[in-house]
């Protein structure tokens, strides 16, 4: 009976290998080409199906000689701004969010700044449409309006994006309503070696939806942090009417000074400081999106629930460098 055991032992082995010695059951074919849109990290033998996204337009700034697919990225010289390089864009021309740009973050009710929201990679809550980033707060199912819950979405570059000064500037429309708190916002790339606040914050856009008509570019440091409203690290832009139709929100960044604009309207300018914990701002920063719901800022006059699904859209986000 063990001799039986072992013929038929013996015959399986020899099945499971080629006349080379390789073991076929182990193969898994794939994209072996980390840098390909499609790269299959559990691949062992490569089937030359890689796939390279870029700007496939010859006339293009930024186009790629290497992609295969167009990505809906491409951008001309003349939407440059002077004296910068292109760096990197996602025009969110694509079906779903590019997992090479970015992070979805996961957090519950509660985890940042007393909001009400929990955050969620659900569809429902991040989705991409005609060529808009769709970053959505709605009402929990089922909604029970004596314990409201709410989820959104919040988004982030870090370590995939992230560059050291620049142009950075993001197209957006903004939600409305009493309880809504978007905001586009840098935070240091040696944030998990030097936490919050130490390692600094910079703020291109927030906005309350119970203040519609202002939208608020900050700074944060070890030296003044939380509510710098009144302070040389705050600056506001007032227009009537902002939440009905899209603006850019730009920060122009240099070892000097920091600048913020609305439309190409400077509304902020501050010169750097001597000190570490006033100025930590000469590392790689990562951008952040997300739309907050109540919280110690955006709740300050409750939450309106008749305004959901709430929508913060993003149209696109640009970085150039000197």
């Amino acid at each position: 009976m063990i001799k039986i055991i072992l013929y038929f032992y013996f015959l399986f082995l020899i099945s499971c290998h080629d006349s080379t010695g390789n073991n076929k059951a182990e193969d898994i074919y794939g994209c072996m080409d980390s840098d390909a849109s499609n790269y299959n990290i559990n691949a062992t033998a490569s089937n030359d199906s890689c796939i390279y996204t870029g700007c496939t337009d010859s006339e293009a700034t930024n186009y790629n000689p290497f992609a295969t697919i167009d990505d809906g990225n491409c951008l001309s010289e003349d939407q440059i701004p002077d004296g910068f390089n292109y760096y990197w864009n996602d025009e969110f021309n694509s079906d779903t969010l590019n997992g090479k740009f970015w992070n979805i973050e996961n957090w519950w009710s509660g985890a940042f700044n007393n909001e009400l929201q929990s955050y969620t990679s659900d569809e429902s809550n991040i989705t991409l449409q005609n060529g808009y980033l769709y970053i959505r707060a709605q009402k929990e199912i089922p909604f029970n309006p004596n314990q409201p819950g709410y989820t959104s979405g919040r988004i982030n570059t870090k370590n995939k994006v992230e560059l050291k000064y620049g142009y950075w500037e993001i197209r957006a429309k903004l939600p409305s309503g009493n309880g809504t708190w978007p905001a586009i916002w840098m935070l240091n790339s040696i944030i998990d070696s030097i936490p919050w606040p130490y390692s600094g914050e910079i703020d291109i856009m927030e906005h309350v939806g119970y203040d519609p008509s202002r939208v608020y570019f900050s700074m944060h440091n070890e030296n003044l942090y939380g509510n710098v409203h009144g302070t040389d690290q705050q600056g506001v832009y007032y227009l009537e009417n902002i939440e009905n139709d899209f603006h850019i929100y730009s920060i122009e960044w240099d070892e000097f000074k920091i600048k913020g604009y609305v439309d190409g309207i400077q509304i902020f300018d501050k010169s750097r400081e001597s000190s570490y914990s006033d100025w930590p701002y000469d590392s790689p920063f990562f951008l952040i999106l997300n739309l907050a719901i109540g919280g110690d800022w955006g709740g300050v006059q409750g939450v309106d629930n008749s305004i959901f699904p709430s929508s913060f859209i993003i149209d696109y986000a640009r970085m150039y460098r000197k």
